[in-house]
């Protein structure tokens, strides 16, 4: 295989495969969470978002990038790679590649601008609930409950490396939600499905995008 095969090949490869693993959260894994109660679900869904946020934004960030490569290695002869931008210029295969890289590209700006505050919601209500990030997480971190914002929970404030920390989601919180609180994360939970179905969508097309390129 040669390597222009080889990078089409693990390009589409990777935007389809995230797609779907993006869109299991949405049609499975998000129906059972929200079937539970709040203390099961909510260290669930962090560390669904721990593990999440180690994986997708990478996957998105290899394939706009081959997808950008491929569009570059598709100008014509003499064509400058700074003249990409002039799309009328480009002709349908750059310019699929382009639209490819751009969809995969746009699930950071969707998930920082759209979905934060649903999220960073959860992250808020399991760590007052007293919930942690981890199974391990739990054990050996530094704060009580109640005690660390959704914004120290991310950047790990206090706790064991993200890194390093493989073990499973936390079995329940601390204590019991409210009936205001158990509310609350049913619709947070359902929020983020939709949303995130929106991501699935974006690198799922920019992956079908990048093969109609391939094949033309």
């Amino acid at each position: 295989m040669s390597g222009l095969l080889a990078l089409q090949a693990s390009t589409i490869t990777t935007s389809i495969f995230s797609s779907g693993a993006i869109a299991t959260l949405s049609l499975f894994d998000i129906p059972e969470l929200r079937s539970q109660p709040a203390v099961r679900s909510l260290p669930q869904t962090r560390w669904l978002f721990s593990r999440g946020s180690h994986i997708f934004p990478f996957t998105a960030f290899l394939s706009a990038a081959g997808f950008l490569s491929l569009a570059i290695t598709a100008l014509p002869p003499g064509r400058a790679i700074s003249s990409i931008l002039k799309v009328a210029a480009n002709g349908a295969k750059v310019n699929s590649y382009l639209a490819a890289a751009v969809l995969n590209f746009a699930i950071a700006p969707w998930t920082s601008q759209v979905m934060i505050a649903t999220n960073f919601r959860l992250i808020e209500l399991n760590e007052r609930l007293g919930g942690a990030r981890s199974e391990r997480s739990a054990k050996e971190g530094k704060f009580g409950a109640g005690e660390k914002s959704a914004e120290d929970s991310v950047s790990g404030k206090g706790d064991v490396s993200q890194v390093t920390d493989l073990s499973g989601p936390q079995e329940r919180t601390g204590r019991e939600a409210s009936v205001e609180e158990e509310r609350e994360v049913r619709e947070l939970l359902g929020a983020f499905g939709r949303m995130n179905g929106v991501r699935a969508v974006l690198t799922g097309v920019g992956g079908v995008v990048g093969l109609v390129a391939a094949l033309l």
